[in-house]
C-alpha cells in the first residue's frame, strides 16, 4: 500500500471516528448543560422560598440569573390568559 492510499485510508477511518466523537460529545454536553441548568433554577427557587433566611445569600445569585428568563415566560403567559 502506498503512502497516499494509507493516507486516504486514514483520513476515511477518522473522519468516522470524529462523527462518532463529536455525536458523543455533543451527548455528553447536553447532559451536563441540562444539570448545571436544573442546578441554577433550583437555586433560584430556594432563594424565593428561604432567601429571607440567614446562609441562604448565596442563592440570589442564581436567582437574579434567571429572573429575566422567569419574567418574560410570565409576561408572556399572562399575555396570552388575558
Amino acid at each position: 500500500m502506498n503512502k497516499a492510499k494509507l493516507v486516504e485510508l486514514a483520513e476515511e477511518v477518522l473522519t468516522n471516528v470524529d462523527a462518532k466523537l463529536e455525536t458523543k460529545l455533543r451527548e455528553e454536553l447536553e447532559k451536563e448543560l441540562c444539570e448545571r441548568l436544573s442546578r441554577i433554577f433550583l437555586h433560584a427557587n430556594y432563594h424565593l422560598s428561604y432567601g429571607h433566611q440567614k446562609g441562604n445569600e448565596g442563592y440570589k445569585k442564581s436567582y437574579d440569573s434567571v429572573k429575566p428568563i422567569i419574567d418574560e415566560a410570565i409576561d408572556k403567559l399572562l399575555g396570552e390568559t388575558k
